[in-house]
């Protein structure tokens, strides 16, 4: 193949020919994960695979690859994505039978798809995401939400390590549904309007800190990320 060749069995080269996209979902164990453990797990296991992904030139070559926004500890998601140049060709479906193979439990492979080389990466394209929270804490609060949804502004005060920012959640929120226990937001995100939607679901209904701490002893809330999106200025969610 022109542009790559194998050495010890791998590709070598940083020549890339093509970009693939791989969705994944978590949950179980792989939920606890932080996002630097979640992207030394896939690395590990592109790196196991037959993927012929393109390495930087340096002394010690790296996997030519890029992941989506951060996930938090204790989030499930259906959305966690990930980038790889590639030295040869590839074959979407073995390759997601063969990632799949390398990936420890709580992991699923959802999709491998081409993409052309020239598309913006996905820390800058993605700024809204769709999130799922369900808690018997929800059931009933259905004035409150609706409450938040009618003010002109909803500021929530997120704390920092050496400072304090105060965010317009209601701007933040594009879209939101109550249906019993579970509340789905669309949430946009991005330099300097950043909330968690647990924060934000602690604000509208009122709860304590402990209520929504994920993986606390208290916590009665779970998070789940359905879906990653850019949205456009006319408002259009665009699937990456």
């Amino acid at each position: 193949m022109i542009g790559s060749s194998r050495v010890t069995g791998r590709f070598n080269s940083p020549v890339a020919i093509q970009r693939a996209r791989a969705r994944l979902s978590r949950e179980g164990a792989a939920a606890q994960l932080s996002h630097l453990r979640q992207i030394e797990t896939i690395r590990r296991a592109i790196e196991a695979s037959s993927w012929p992904a393109a390495r930087t030139q340096a002394k010690k070559p790296k996997l030519k690859v890029a992941f989506g926004p951060a996930v938090s500890v204790g989030y499930e998601s259906d959305a966690e994505y990930v980038d790889v140049e590639l030295a040869a060709r590839l074959d979407p479906v073995k390759a997601k039978e063969d990632l799949q193979k390398h990936l420890p439990a709580g992991f699923t492979v959802i999709s491998v798809k081409s993409i052309p080389r020239f598309f913006p990466s996905l820390e800058e394209t993605i700024n809204a995401a769709r999130v799922r929270l369900t808690s018997p804490l929800f059931i009933g609060a259905d004035e409150k939400w609706w409450a938040f949804w009618a003010a002109e502004r909803f500021m929530i005060t997120k704390k920092k390590e050496d400072r304090e920012e105060v965010i317009d959640a209601r701007a933040l929120v594009k879209s939101w549904t109550l249906d019993g226990d579970t509340v789905e937001i669309v949430l946009r995100f991005g330099p300097g309007r950043t909330l968690k939607p647990e924060k934000i679901a602690q604000a509208v209904c009122g709860l304590a800190d402990g209520q929504v701490e994920m993986g606390g002893p208290e916590c009665q809330m779970r998070v789940r990320r359905l879906q990653l999106y850019l949205e456009k200025q006319g408002g259009e969610l665009v699937e990456p």
